[in-house]
């Protein structure tokens, strides 16, 4: 059996929340290999999946999931999820949590509890945000709960999977150009050279001078030293990671997808023209590697239309192609975001995960569409969710290399157990130890495990046409 085998589905809810069930339900079965035929439930034949208050005649052999009115009700509103419905499933020796249904394994409503997750209606609902505008981990559920590196949803998949099986239908997962998983290398390119006038300002009267570092003086000048030593040497430190990453990428047999910025409208953003000699450089060579190139727009573009126009038109002028994937620089995001994407004819994003956490934000190590919660629809857009990114674990987290190394693999175990993607974000920033130490090993070391687990490795864009076996 191929992909797309269609499997009947019958949802009986009112209209508002059949279309969050349909949602998620397609989402549950795409990495599955099945697109749900929507039908009646005296039309479910001899097998489907049937999700409603009341399963009596409904044919014994579908699968069949409750759906409390509780639950219903839960949708209708802007509540915070309360942490008593929760419920815990023991699976390959894991706690999963279950958001709704009842205790017994058969009356778990992983359905609902798919949509809370990669609706993002914790998002939502939860006000708080960080000084960026974020959403923080420490306000989300998978805080509270303590499972900010388990891809829940792709546990319910399993467990949904085991019951069509066992229902007497086959299904034929999806696969990543015939590799069980894949590994997308990214980088956000916010700066191509290090030693601009600010940080060479810095670093004389800052560091050395003022010793905001609080160092001993014979630190200070030993860094001093190293300074100098990067200053005199040709090929700016940036310059060359930019480069580096790219060629450490191909060497192993891979492909990665780069965000150029284009413009720069605050503090957060550093200015850098996109028309370069060294960027156009850049540019060549990776689309003759089949590299990508993205945007990463500016710092407050992300819900400003004439901003976000203005520097997707930069890019593909200097790229002269278009181009289809985004994510937003500093990771911000809100409910305009997407419509900008939207509006823009961007394809793929991939923005949505916690800055100061590693994991999965909307519990899921595979792609799935964005949903518009104010709309109640699914849009045309797919999320690439990010799970790993160089700043979290060395920056907000501060985790040595070992650490940072060891917490990687454990995701990157996560998404290889369930057939999905890693997503990773490394800046140009690499190989700079003086202020960077051990970024640079660390990518290698993610790449290597994902050529030694093999990962197929790939841009963003190929990585998602291949698995749906059409073009994004």
């Amino acid at each position: 059996m191929g992909h797309n085998h269609e499997l009947r589905c019958c949802i009986e809810a009112p209209d508002d929340y059949a279309v969050k069930a349909q949602y998620a339900l397609s989402m549950l079965l795409m990495p599955l290999g099945c697109t749900p035929k929507w039908v009646q439930r005296e039309n479910l034949g001899k097998g489907g999946i049937y999700y409603g208050p009341s399963s009596a005649q409904v044919t014994p052999e579908a699968v069949r999931i409750p759906l409390r009115s509780g639950t219903i009700a839960f949708f209708q509103n802007r509540f915070i999820y309360p942490l008593s419905n929760t419920v815990w499933r023991i699976w390959e020796n894991v706690r999963w949590p279950v958001l709704f249904g009842g205790p017994e394994e058969h009356n778990q409503d992983i359905i609902a509890s798919a949509f809370f997750w990669l609706s993002g209606w914790q998002e939502y609902t939860v006000r708080n945000r960080d000084f960026h505008g974020r959403f923080p981990f420490e306000a989300s559920l998978q805080s509270k709960l303590g499972i900010g590196g388990m891809p829940c949803v792709d546990a319910y998949r399993e467990w949904l999977a085991n019951r069509i099986e066992a229902s007497g239908i086959k299904i034929s997962r999806r696969t990543w150009k015939k590799q069980e998983w894949a590994f997308c290398p990214t980088h956000d390119i916010d700066y191509i050279k290090k030693w601009r006038p600010g940080m060479i300002y810095r670093e004389t009267m800052q560091y050395l001078i003022g010793n905001r570092l609080k160092q001993t003086l014979p630190a200070r000048i030993n860094r001093f030293a190293r300074f100098l030593k990067d200053v005199i040497i040709p090929g700016d430190v940036f310059k060359k990671a930019l480069t580096r990453m790219a060629h450490e990428t191909k060497k192993r047999g891979g492909k990665g997808t780069y965000f150029f910025k284009t413009d720069a409208h605050g503090p957060r953003d550093v200015y850098y023209p996109i028309t370069h000699r060294f960027v156009r450089r850049t540019f060549n060579w990776l689309l003759a590697n089949d590299f990508e190139i993205g945007l990463h727009p500016s710092y407050y573009a992300y819900n400003h239309l004439g901003y976000f126009q203005d520097e997707k038109k930069r890019l593909e002028a200097a790229a002269s192609l278009p181009v289809t994937s985004v994510r937003q620089h500093y990771l911000r995001y809100d409910a305009t975001t997407s419509k900008l994407h939207l509006l823009e004819g961007f394809k793929v994003d991939s923005t949505l995960a916690f800055a100061d956490q590693e994991g999965f934000r909307r519990a899921t190590c595979f792609p799935f569409r964005i949903f518009d919660i104010t709309e109640n629809k699914a849009l045309p857009l797919w999320e690439m969710p990010l799970c790993v990114m160089d700043g979290t674990i060395f920056n907000y987290r501060g985790y040595s290399l070992e650490e940072a190394v060891e917490i990687t693999v454990q995701l990157m175990q996560w998404c290889k157990r369930f057939g999905g993607v890693c997503v990773g974000l490394w800046h140009n920033m690499l190989w700079d130890e003086l202020d960077f130490p051990g970024w640079g090993e660390h990518f290698i070391a993610s790449i290597d495990y994902a050529v030694k687990e093999g990962a197929y490795i790939g841009t963003l864009k190929d990585s998602l046409s291949t698995y749906l076996d059409s073009d994004v």
